[in-house]
């Protein structure tokens, strides 16, 4: 099945056209997930089942003049991966140490905040070091927008914009999967 019926397909919510995306893309998806969660299997399958509902949720905004639907998946997958380290992360950090596996969770939650750094990086990586700094504050330290205001001496107009144009930049010029 060609892309293009793919699409039109998934907009017109045909469950034969999902399926149609599995067998295509499923490969990709997966590979994808093991790439980014690779030690975190207890993850993999619920993460590539939520990309699977973003992608017939969002499908929508999919636009072909943009980015092939290929790479698109591969954006929405990856994205994705990034949520659920994040999630997986929090919730070492919020769990009881009593709780935990002993030999494994010091080590695992070391892999994690590093693997998280290195993505955050390699999202960043095409803005200046002054949006890096906003991006890094507003979207992982989620400080609220009045006090990143105040200690980026900006209005928060401006915050807004530079986010916009820097999530701009890193859809058009950041992602080659």
């Amino acid at each position: 099945m060609e892309d293009e019926t793919l699409v039109k397909g998934l907009r017109e919510r045909n469950e034969q056209a999902l399926s149609s995306l599995i067998l295509v893309y499923g490969g990709l998806i997966k590979s994808i997930v093991r790439r980014h969660l690779g030690s975190f299997e207890a993850y993999q399958d619920e993460c590539v089942n939520d990309i699977l509902f973003a992608l017939w949720n969002n499908i929508s905004q999919y636009d072909e003049t943009k980015n092939s639907f290929k790479n698109w998946i591969g954006a929405v997958s990856k994205y994705k991966c990034i949520d659920y380290k994040r999630k997986y992360y929090r919730r070492m950090c919020e769990e009881p140490i009593d709780e935990r596996i002993p030999s494994d969770s010091g080590a695992d939650k070391e892999l994690l905040a590093r693997e998280i750094s290195e993505e955050t990086e390699s999202l960043l990586a095409c803005l200046s070091a002054e949006d890096k700094a906003l991006f890094w504050d507003y979207y992982v330290e989620q400080t609220d927008m009045k006090a990143l205001a105040e200690r980026h001496k900006m209005k928060p107009a401006v915050i807004y914009n530079r986010l916009s144009r820097g999530r701009k930049r890193m859809k058009t010029g950041c992602f080659k999967e």
